[in-house]
């Protein structure tokens, strides 16, 4: 199903509801700067966006660049006036499906996702030589049965992963997606939290080619931190993007976590 742009809308604003209960829908409106009644027809779907506002009202929802080019089109391709310009809006969402299949996944499913486990048990399912059971997931990825079991049935309940009552037959149904950047979460947070616990238990694996961990120290200007966010981004959907080559025979699941902050106490005197 194509995700729409108002359930872009909708999402950041249940999560910001989720975050923060004394946020309201005029709180909302005032941060993405349309007046309150406007907004509310649009998520109800009575009034459309205006291509000439989707860009800043993206922006204000501080979604990540190539998140922001995507509701752009979306918006474009409903309530462009020329058919011209809807038609390439169309056409860029059909590239962008068909290179990265990258979605925004909603919240109800993004909270099912508590640690890295969760993404393992679906990618597992892509190697050739997967079985169909809890325990030999269990063995593979080298976790607890329980904890695979827990985890199987959040992702069936999720509609993440299919099992088919019939065959027994296992489907990894998710896409390939991305957390709507700059919003807060908690689930956002144990799940990343289980990710580095993950990265400091294999620093200790003695094989230096089972992975590979860069660290450096740099000072740069504010345009170029912003620079290097985004080319940052840019680098890990290049490398997502492998996920999605058909016709390889998959026999490794891998998890790449990069973090890029400032060391600088911002509230120190100058």
């Amino acid at each position: 199903m194509e995700m729409h742009y108002r359930t872009i809308l909708n999402e950041v604003f249940r999560e910001r509801s989720l975050a923060n209960s004394s946020y309201s829908l005029r709180a909302f409106a005032r941060d993405i700067q349309i007046a309150p009644s406007t907004i509310s027809e649009i998520l109800n779907g009575k009034k459309g966006l205006s291509p000439k506002l989707a860009r800043s009202v993206a922006q204000s929802l501080r979604l990540p660049d190539w998140e922001v080019e995507y509701f752009c089109d979306l918006v474009t391709q409903e309530h462009a006036k020329s058919p011209r310009v809807r038609n390439e809006a169309k056409q860029r969402l059909k590239e962008k499906r068909q290179e990265n299949k990258l979605h925004i996944l909603n919240q109800n499913a993004m909270r099912s996702l508590t640690s890295w486990i969760d993404l393992a048990v679906l990618e597992v399912t892509h190697l050739s030589e997967f079985q169909g059971s809890a325990s030999w997931i269990s063995k593979k990825l080298n976790v607890e049965e329980s904890i695979v079991r827990d985890s199987v049935k959040r992702l069936v309940d999720s509609r993440l992963l299919e099992i088919n009552d019939k065959s027994g037959a296992w489907r990894d149904v998710s896409p390939l997606f991305s957390s709507t950047d700059g919003i807060n979460s908690e689930s956002i947070r144990k799940f990343h939290r289980s990710v580095l616990n993950l990265a400091l238990k294999n620093l200790e694996i003695p094989d230096v080619n089972a992975r590979s961990v860069k660290s450096v120290v740099f000072s740069v200007s504010e345009e170029n931190g912003l620079k290097a966010q985004r080319i940052l981004n840019e680098a890990i959907l290049k490398i997502v993007a492998l996920a999605d080559q058909k016709h390889q025979k998959r026999s490794d699941v891998m998890c790449f976590s990069g973090q890029l902050f400032s060391l600088l106490n911002k509230g120190a005197s100058k």
